[in-house]
């Protein structure tokens, strides 16, 4: 049985053009994983659907505070890149640039807000195409 991931999107430049965007993704699996990062050195690793590479078509990462001090790492790449806004990445060129299989994401969390450093909750939503 497939599952579906629907989204919508309603993007407007203030006083300028506007796009909307919408559909519906047929999927085998998905998962939904929500976790704190902690405001420490300690990186916080996400283990991630299993399959094969190219089975990740829907990869949607969101959190409760944003900033180029929220990080993370796909599987164990040198590669940092910022959570300094919701991310959402959709089929095979999307989820490409991630350069290679989703395996698992490492979160570092640096972020200060008045001098006190605050955790991070972090929901993440994965969908896994149909073979």
């Amino acid at each position: 049985m497939t599952e579906q991931i629907k989204w919508n999107i309603n993007a407007q430049a203030v006083g300028g053009p506007k796009i909307l965007a919408s559909d519906t993704i047929e999927i085998e699996a998905y998962d939904k994983i929500d976790v704190t990062v902690e405001a420490e050195s300690v990186d916080k690793e996400v283990q991630i659907l299993p399959g094969e590479a190219g089975q990740v078509q829907f990869l949607l990462i969101k959190s409760d505070h944003y900033g180029d001090a929220l990080t993370y790492k796909v599987n164990d790449s040198a590669d940092v890149i910022q959570l300094d806004a919701l991310h959402m990445l959709m089929g095979n060129g999307a989820i490409g640039l991630l350069n290679g299989p989703l395996e698992k994401l490492v979160f570092s969390n640096d972020l200060v807000l008045s001098s006190e450093k605050i955790p991070a909750s972090v929901e993440i939503l994965i969908g896994r195409k149909v073979t």
